[in-house]
């Protein structure tokens, strides 16, 4: 029925482009709000869309490859080193050579040139991904490569599809997510926030946990310090929790003994304005840092003698002045942060019997942290395998 009460022989679509044609919006953004971007200092390129990426190497040719040519396009990636004249692991005194066979077979391999070694290495000798194992988890080196493909791809029941043995598999996993923590935590050294000493820039941080099963519970919790438009700049810290009863919601936002370290020794004198939630510690004062904060909490007041509930804030705009006296506007919000969270969560696998302050939890951290730096770098990681450390 129409509104005026008379049969309507076309109504109102209920979805589909109409509806959105039709929908009316809920509210109006006031010009300067559209004024100020979230995102003020973007870094330019490298951005492109999921269905036009492709990568340098496909499945097809990584398997079709033959012995000679899987080893050149492995080293020509940045995955296999050039081991021709480096120096011999066993001697430490003879060079070695070029590929060659050993007239026996038909592997390729390097061999020492000292008279007293004469020793023969194969191209993954001590790789910490590829293997030349015997038995059911040896494989060729074609083979491991396009199931290494398959794992930066996120591609579940690799085993199905290569017919690998599970636990090569789950040890190929385990060395590429350790070999990227090691890589993590040298580059991580090397952030720094902000810039010259008139380009405040802005900083978004928070906290994330996870609980593990125990009376009393332990919580793995984790701080991230991000700065906006730099996705390469995130930086996780592992804090320590309070121990709650099996039952509490959570541990509770971080506490002021985790974060005073970490704010004095990545923000302070670094003229940043930090974006963070309500918590009472990011309160602290530091100099050369400007903060402010939203309240992801619905609260009730009371508005013409009525009680109503007032919907979070998640972004807002602020103003502040600066130390030097000028006067800046901005958005405050953790949404960069928050999603960083959210895209490391989605690539965590965990059960039941994962404990706090495992070791191979922190390295699924890491390695997301890794993934979370390069998603965006075409140079780098969509067009390899990945960037070797």
């Amino acid at each position: 029925m129409a509104k005026n009460g008379k049969f309507n022989p076309f109504p109102d679509p209920k979805k589909g482009v109409r509806r959105m044609i039709q929908k009316k919006p809920s509210c109006k953004k006031s010009t300067s709000w559209m004024k100020i971007p979230y995102v003020k200092d973007n870094t330019k390129g490298g951005y492109v869309r999921k269905e036009q990426t492709k990568w340098r190497r496909c499945i097809q040719e990584l398997l079709h490859a033959t012995d000679r040519e899987i080893l050149q396009i492995l080293i020509q990636d940045g995955l296999l080193p050039d081991r021709k004249g480096s120096v011999c692991p066993h001697c430490q005194a003879g060079t070695l050579s070029a590929l060659t066979t050993n007239g026996r077979d038909d592997i390729l391999r390097y061999r020492c040139s000292r008279k007293g070694c004469q020793r023969y290495f194969l191209p993954q000798h001590l790789h910490p991904i590829y293997t030349a194992t015997k038995g059911p988890e040896g494989h060729a080196l074609q083979v491991q490569a396009a199931a290494l493909l398959l794992r930066l791809l996120n591609t579940s029941s690799i085993h199905i599809l290569t017919h690998i043995n599970h636990k090569a598999l789950e040890k190929m996993s385990r060395n590429l997510m350790i070999t990227r923590k090691g890589y993590v935590q040298q580059e991580e050294k090397k952030i720094k926030f902000g810039g010259c000493p008139r380009a405040w820039k802005e900083v978004e941080a928070d906290e994330e946990d996870k609980e593990d099963d125990g009376k009393p519970a332990l919580w793995e919790q984790w701080g991230a310090i991000i700065q906006r438009g730099n996705p390469k700049t995130l930086v996780l810290t592992k804090l320590n929790p309070a121990m709650t009863v099996p039952r509490a919601p959570g541990p509770g936002a971080i506490r002021k003994a985790d974060w005073k370290p970490l704010a004095t020794r990545l923000l302070k004198n670094r003229q940043v304005i930090l974006h963070t939630d309500s918590a009472r510690s990011y309160r602290m004062k530091l100099p050369g840092v400007v903060h402010d904060a939203v309240v992801h909490k619905k609260r009730k007041v009371k508005k013409n003698n009525k009680w109503m509930w007032l919907k979070p804030t998640f972004v807002r705009i602020s103003k502040h002045k600066l130390p030097d006296g000028r006067k800046i506007s901005c958005k405050a919000g953790a949404q960069i942060v928050d999603r960083a969270w959210k895209f490391i969560k989605e690539r965590l696998s965990r059960n039941q019997h994962v404990k706090a302050s495992s070791l191979m939890l922190t390295a699924q951290i890491r390695s997301a942290q890794y993934e979370y730096w390069h998603r965006f770098l075409v140079s780098q990681y969509m067009k390899g395998f990945l960037t070797p450390p």
